[in-house]
């Protein structure tokens, strides 16, 4: 077919659909990830500021709120802060959550473009697709190097070498997730990547883990509700004590919410056996409390007062064997009803194995460090939170399979 009078003369250096004429192809990409990550970084600027102005700190300069908003957006990102002995790396997961999902709506804007019918590269995915990502990933790469340098005016030092991994992972995730909206779409996987086979196992075995452990951070979260509630009058106590005024103040509650996925986690970690620390010395779990000088952050005001458990605090085991329970459950409902044992078993174990992993996994992002000496090391320990809580839900989990065989044979 004759190309149009109106296309006929372009060439492939046109400016591509949704793009103005005058920015070239490649500019755009690295635009729309330079922008992508700007953004970003202004949601956290924009009401730092505001604070600083609202009410500024004596002898402070306009460069405090600067480098500390830049500080704790790429600390959101995982990078490290803090020099010598002292380092931060806490990240607020539902903060995290956010910054990839920003990320992941910009690496999909720039590949709204993307010619999903052009040639593979190494049989992985389309030449288009490759070659968007990476100039979107340059543009994303820009940004937090400028966040990194705006940090040098604030009194937050970055861990400079921690800077690879806001440059690796975020962009990471988000294009994975942006490939996988357009892989929706149209053909974009390439041969190697369609021949990859998922174990059938593995395959039913992932929505059950979903829900799983949706259920284990929701009860995790209730448990931190909980206890602020029944603690509650030392938590605003240490909220009144740290005057952080009435927009520091709203930050400082939102960033704790924020935190709410973290402190589920250090929850779940007491269900299962481990417990946590929040200082070094000052551990909970089943057992008991040990006393430790808390930092003053006041969601810490309801970690229960130090001394010893009765022994039927030890029965909150339950309650992760009950959710493994519930996997098993919905790891029957993933497989045919007259399966054998052996695949029914195999399905449940792979998903509770899938929720153990999963919690690790956020638990290692999340971080665990909060400053120096007895704030280096806090949270809860997580090979051992993965590997207590992946053997409780098991065992939840072929009871039920156990219980669902000895019904088929009656």
């Amino acid at each position: 077919m004759r190309p149009s009078e109106d296309t006929e003369g372009e060439g492939d250096d046109a400016p591509r659909a949704g793009g103005p004429a005058w920015l070239s192809d490649s500019a755009r990409d690295v635009v729309i990830g330079l922008v992508t990550g700007l953004i970003s970084l202004l949601v956290v600027l924009v009401p730092t500021v505001l604070g600083w102005m609202l009410d500024p700190r004596p002898g402070g300069s306009f460069g405090d709120p600067l480098g500390a908003a830049a500080a704790f957006w790429l600390l959101l990102h995982g990078a490290h802060l803090g020099a010598g002995a002292t380092s931060v790396a806490f990240v607020p997961l539902m903060l995290g959550a956010l910054v990839v999902w920003g990320a992941a709506r910009g690496a999909s804007r720039a590949l709204e473009t993307a010619d999903v019918d052009d040639d593979f590269v190494a049989d992985l995915l389309p030449r288009s697709v490759v070659g968007i990502s990476g100039r979107w990933w340059l543009g994303y790469a820009v940004a937090l190097v400028l966040a990194s340098l705006l940090t040098l005016v604030g009194s937050l030092p970055l861990r400079w070498p921690t800077l690879v991994v806001p440059i690796l992972v975020v962009p990471v995730l988000a294009l994975a997730i942006a490939i996988r909206r357009l892989a929706r779409e149209g053909h974009v996987l390439g041969p190697r990547l369609e021949a990859v086979v998922t174990p059938e196992a593995a395959r039913r075995a992932w929505g059950p883990a979903l829900r799983g452990l949706g259920l284990v951070l929701g009860l995790g979260a209730v448990g931190v509700a909980v206890a602020v509630v029944l603690s509650w009058h030392s938590v605003s106590s240490l909220h009144a004590e740290v005057g952080a005024g009435f927009l520091g103040g709203v930050l400082l509650a939102g960033a704790q919410l924020a935190s709410l996925p973290n402190l589920a986690l250090w929850v779940v970690s007491v269900f299962a056996g481990p417990g946590f620390s929040v200082v070094d010395g000052a551990h909970t779990s089943l057992s008991g409390t040990e006393s430790g000088l808390m930092p003053l952050v006041p969601v810490f005001g309801a970690v229960p007062e130090p001394g010893t458990y009765p022994w039927a605090a030890w029965l909150f085991v339950l309650v992760p064997v009950l959710v493994g329970g519930y996997i098993g459950r919905r790891s029957l409902a993933s497989v045919a009803r007259l399966s054998s044992l052996r695949t029914k078993a195999s399905v449940a174990l792979m998903a509770c194995a899938f929720v153990a992993v999963g919690l690790a996994i956020l638990d290692g992002l999340g971080g665990g460090s909060l400053g120096a000496y007895r704030l280096a090391d806090i949270g809860a320990p997580a090979l051992r939170m993965a590997l207590t809580l992946g053997l409780e839900l098991a065992a939840g989990a072929l009871a039920v399979v156990a219980w669902d065989a000895w019904r088929l044979r009656r």
